[in-house]
């Protein structure tokens, strides 16, 4: 079981921060276009930006800095409507960066080149209330992410709209302290990400029609190597079956359509109490980057997971017809047709932690799968070259792995 986290004396100081009493600066709808970039740089903490009702037109990015207490607000996702469909200037919709104990809400932000908001190197961050997407739906040539902190601490993001982003909807990066809930995410390729990012909890949301549901990711190449101790729960994955538009080379351009939560190379996931409904390919994948097949030059990234505990959720699956597109779902539709598992581990263990003799990994530290119903789960053995697919529901009940008994595949 993976420690719970408690983020209460984190929320209540960020609800504290952003429910003092600033100066408000009410904007007229007439100013809004003209006016709102200088209101945002000349801004001093403790400040409320606030939007009229009204259809919003920018042709230019906005852009935020190192200014702390700020509250960004409109008069509701339905009523204050911002708009990048005519930009001709810069990929981002609204770039934020080291803005301390900030709050955004009650806005719809649409159609920039890039990420519609980007939110960089902030302690206390809410985004409440807000709804952000491409209205032409799904299309590689959309921006890669919606809403978007990275290198961000003390982060809630509730009661969301997101859709159509070409990699994640709602992305957060090398992060800490992170809470995602109560969202509503579709129509983009990854639904929810989770990348890099120390204590985070994902839960209540509805995922649906997402080319994958929620991913867990660590990844290499990047200034933060490691996330752990993230905890995604009583969440709705429903019909994530939607065609994968990420541009190649993307990192989830390589999840397949119909994947309900994809956990990548990462330690210390609880997954658990989740209704994972109708994936074509699979319910939950658990994937080491080995798998991937890509060059790994980052000698300080640890491309094994550990530490993974998928229990107590329902998983119901009507359809399986792997995505044949993405070399995963052919994988699985080479191994099992169209009766695929509804939950996979690939098999790919750290060799320093597996005991050869017993296939074990120490205590606490392997794969967990338990009280899921009556399920497919099973081990690719591709550490082994998949000559030991294993199938059966109660693998992994006790963390115990199954490994081939010559290790040469870790030193290709």
């Amino acid at each position: 079981m993976i420690k719970k986290i408690s983020f209460l004396c984190i929320i209540t100081l960020i609800l504290a921060s952003c429910n003092t009493k600033p100066k408000s600066n009410a904007m007229k709808s007439e100013e809004v276009v003209s006016k709102l970039q200088e209101k945002l740089i000349t801004a001093k903490e403790g400040d409320i930006i606030e939007l009229p009702e009204g259809n919003f037109e920018f042709s230019k990015p906005l852009s935020l800095d190192k200014i702390n207490k700020i509250t960004f607000k409109g008069q509701g996702a339905d009523k204050t409507k911002i708009s990048f469909k005519t930009q001709s200037e810069g990929p981002e919709g609204f770039k934020i960066s080291a803005c301390n104990d900030l709050l955004l809400e009650g806005f719809t932000m649409t159609d920039c080149k890039g990420d519609i908001i980007k939110i960089q190197e902030c302690n206390g961050l809410i985004v409440r209330n807000v709804t952000v997407g491409w209205t032409n739906g799904a299309d590689s040539m959309n921006g890669s992410y919606a809403l978007y902190p990275v290198t961000c601490s003390n982060v809630m993001i509730e009661n969301c709209e997101v859709y159509c982003a070409s990699d994640a909807g709602i992305y957060v990066g090398q992060s800490k302290n992170v809470i995602v809930r109560n969202n509503y995410v579709h129509e983009n390729v990854a639904g929810i990400e989770i990348e890099n990012t120390t204590n985070a909890e994902v839960y209540k949301n509805k995922c649906e029609n997402n080319t994958g549901g929620i991913c867990v990711f660590d990844l290499p190449d990047v200034p933060i190597k490691r996330g752990a101790n993230v905890r995604v729960f009583d969440n709705d994955i429903l019909n994530n079956n939607h065609p994968n538009f990420a541009p190649m080379g993307n990192s989830v351009a390589v999840v397949p359509a119909g994947t309900g939560s994809f956990i990548l190379s990462t330690e210390g996931v609880e997954f658990f109490n989740n209704r994972i409904t109708n994936h074509k390919t699979v319910g939950t994948a658990v994937i080491s980057y080995l798998m991937l097949g890509r060059p790994l030059n980052d000698s300080l990234y640890d491309p094994f997971y550990h530490s993974i505990s998928i229990h107590d959720n329902v998983y119901k699956n009507d359809t399986k017809s792997p995505d044949m597109t993405r070399e995963m779902g052919q994988l699985v539709g080479k191994l099992f047709q169209n009766n695929g598992p509804e939950i996979l581990i690939d098999g790919i263990f750290n060799p320093a932690m597996v005991d050869m003799k017993t296939g074990n990994l120490p205590e606490g530290k392997g794969v967990v799968i338990k009280n899921n119903g009556a399920i497919m789960i099973a081990n690719l053995d591709a550490a082994g070259g998949f000559k030991n697919v294993k199938v059966d529901p109660a693998l992994f009940s006790t963390g115990n792995v199954t490994v081939t008994t010559d290790p040469s595949w870790y030193k290709n």
